[in-house]
C-alpha cells in the first residue's frame, strides 16, 4: 500500500488528512483513510507521532507494507532529516518510493519563468490591472463578467490572460477613458499573447495529470510530451556549445531562431501583430530575447520535473518499475526477474509464499507467449495509450495473470500525485461551511466515509 497525506486549515482549526492507495484482488483503489483535527504545532515531530498512533492502532503491519509515500515539497513533509515523510520512510521495513508531487514542482516551474519574465514587470502589472479591474464596479456591470482573480496556483494565470485577450478592445478603451497610467503598452501585450497560449499548453497537461488512477510511469510520459510541445512552439534547438549567430537567441545549451520567434508572436493575431509593429528595434530586439529566454527558462524547468527524490531530496533518474502489460511484454523474462521481481522479493516474502513467487515468475512467461501467439491479445495490448489505467490495462486478459497483476497492482499504488488530498480538503471546507463551523470531528469523518460508500461496496 502507499500513503498521501497533507495538511490545511479551515475556519481557524488545522487538520491532517491522510489517504491509502491499495491493490484489492488485482484492482486498484484509492481511498480516504481518516482526516485529523491537530491542535498541537504543525511541526514534522507533531504530525508524525499523531499518524504513527494512528496507523498502529488502525493495522500494526502497516510498516511491512508501506511501498510510497507521497507529499507536496513543503519542508514540514519532505525535510531530509527530520521531515515527516523521512521519519514515516525510517519507520519501515522495506525500501520506500519519496513522492515529490509533480503538480506542485510545474507549479513552481511556471511560478519561476513567469516571475523572471521581463525582470518581474511583466507580471506585476498584470497583477495589479487585474486588481484594478476588480474595483471598477460599473465597467463589470457593463461587461457582465469579472477578471479572475489571483490563486496560489500559477498555472491559473492562463484564466486571467485569456480574459484579457477576450476584452482586450473593451479594456483598453476603458482604461484610457478613466485610468489612463493603467493602459497596457504595446510590449505588454505581446507579451501576454504569447504566455496565453504557453500557459494553456501547461495547463492540458496539468488536467491530465490531476487524474486519481495516474501511475507515475504515465505521468512521466505526459510531461516529457508537454516538453515537445514546447520545444515545437518555440522551436528550441539544443546546442553543444554556446551559439553567437547573430540569429539566433541562446540560453545555455539551448537556442531559438529570432525568425522563429517572430513567426510565434504573429501567429497570435492581428492585435499581437499591431503591438508587436507599434515597438522600435529596440524594444522588438528586447521582447524576442525576453519571449526566447521565458520558453527555455520553461523548457529546462520541466526537465528537472522528477517525481521521484532520494533521501536528500535530490530528483531519482532511475526508470519507474514497469507495471502495465504493454511495459511487460517488452522486458525478457530474465531481466524482469532480476530487475523487477528480485528488489521486492524481501517486500512481496512476508506475506506471499514461495509458490506465489514463482507463479508470478510462470504468469510473466506466459504473458510473454501468449502476446506472440495469441492475435485478439497482442491486438488489445498494442492499443493500450499513456491514457488508459491500471484496471482497464489489465482487464484486457479477464482471469489471467492473476499473480502478476497483484504484484503489479502493489507497485502501481504509489501516488502520482497528491490531488486526491487537495480533494478532500475541498469536501471539507465545502461541509463545514458557515452553518455547521460546531460540526464535530467524528461527524465529518463520517461524511468522508458516507461519500466512498459506494466505492466500498465493490470489495
Amino acid at each position: 500500500m502507499s500513503l498521501a497525506g497533507d495538511s490545511s486549515t479551515h475556519r481557524g482549526q488545522s487538520f491532517f488528512d491522510l489517504r491509502v492507495h491499495i491493490c484489492f484482488h488485482g484492482r486498484l483503489l484509492n481511498l480516504h483513510l481518516v482526516v485529523i483535527p491537530m491542535f498541537d504545532r504543525h511541526t514534522a515531530g507533531n504530525i508524525f507521532n499523531m499518524l504513527v498512533k494512528f496507523l498502529d492502532t488502525l493495522y500494526g503491519k502497516w510498516c511491512a507494507k508501506l511501498i510510497g509515500m507521497s507529499s507536496d515539497g513543503e519542508n514540514t513533509m519532505t525535510g531530509r532529516h527530520t521531515g515527516f515523510v523521512t521519519r514515516m520512510i525510517a519507520c519501515t521495513e522495506n525500501p520506500v518510493f519519496r513522492i515529490w508531487c509533480a503538480l506542485h514542482q510545474i507549479d513552481l516551474v511556471v511560478k519561476s519563468a513567469t516571475e523572471e519574465l521581463a525582470n518581474s514587470e511583466w507580471i506585476m502589472f498584470a497583477w495589479s490591472f487585474s486588481i484594478f479591474l476588480h474595483a471598477q464596479a460599473n465597467f463589470i456591470i457593463s461587461m457582465a463578467v469579472k477578471c479572475p482573480k489571483k490563486t496560489n496556483r500559477w498555472t491559473h494565470l492562463g484564466h486571467m490572460l485569456q480574459f484579457f485577450k477576450d476584452h482586450r478592445r473593451k479594456i483598453v478603451a476603458y482604461a484610457e477613458t478613466h485610468c489612463p497610467e493603467q493602459t497596457p503598452t504595446s510590449r505588454w501585450w505581446v507579451i501576454t499573447f504569447v504566455v496565453s497560449p504557453t500557459i494553456n499548453t501547461i495547463n492540458v497537461t496539468f488536467v491530465i495529470l490531476q487524474n486519481r488512477s495516474m501511475l507515475i510511469a504515465q505521468q512521466e510520459q505526459h510531461i516529457h510530451r508537454l516538453i515537445g510541445l514546447l520545444v515545437a512552439m518555440f522551436c528550441v534547438e539544443i546546442v553543444q556549445e554556446n551559439d553567437d549567430n547573430a540569429q539566433y537567441v541562446s540560453v545555455g545549451s539551448m537556442r531559438i531562431l529570432v525568425d522563429a520567434i517572430v513567426e510565434h508572436i504573429r501567429d497570435q493575431g492581428s492585435f499581437a501583430i499591431a503591438c508587436y509593429n507599434d515597438l522600435d528595434a529596440d524594444d522588438k530586439n528586447d521582447i524576442i530575447r525576453t519571449v526566447a529566454m521565458y520558453a527555455i527558462s520553461l523548457v529546462i524547468g520541466l526537465m528537472g520535473v522528477k517525481a521521484k527524490p532520494d533521501g536528500n531530496n535530490m530528483r531519482l533518474e532511475s526508470d519507474t518499475p514497469p507495471v502495465l502489460p504493454a511495459q511487460l511484454i517488452a522486458i525478457h523474462h530474465d531481466k524482469f526477474v532480476s530487475k523487477v521481481l528480485e528488489p521486492y522479493r524481501n517486500h512481496i516474502s512476508a506475506f506471499w509464499s514461495l509458490e506465489d513467487v514463482d507463479q508470478t515468475k510462470a504468469n510473466h512467461r506466459d504473458l510473454l507467449n501468449l502476446y506472440a501467439s495469441d492475435q485478439i491479445l497482442r491486438v488489445a495490448i498494442d492499443r493500450h495509450t499513456i491514457e488508459m489505467s491500471f484496471d482497464d490495462a489489465w482487464d484486457c486478459a479477464p482471469g489471467r495473470f492473476g499473480h502478476l497483476r497483484s504484484f503489479c497492482g502493489g507497485l502501481a499504488t504509489v501516488f502520482a500525485n497528491t490531488m486526491s488530498v487537495e480533494s478532500d480538503f475541498s469536501i471539507l471546507k465545502w461541509e463545514m461551511d458557515e452553518n455547521r463551523t460546531c460540526l464535530m470531528h467524528l461527524l465529518l469523518e463520517g461524511v468522508f466515509q458516507a461519500k466512498q460508500w459506494a466505492l466500498m461496496e465493490t470489495l
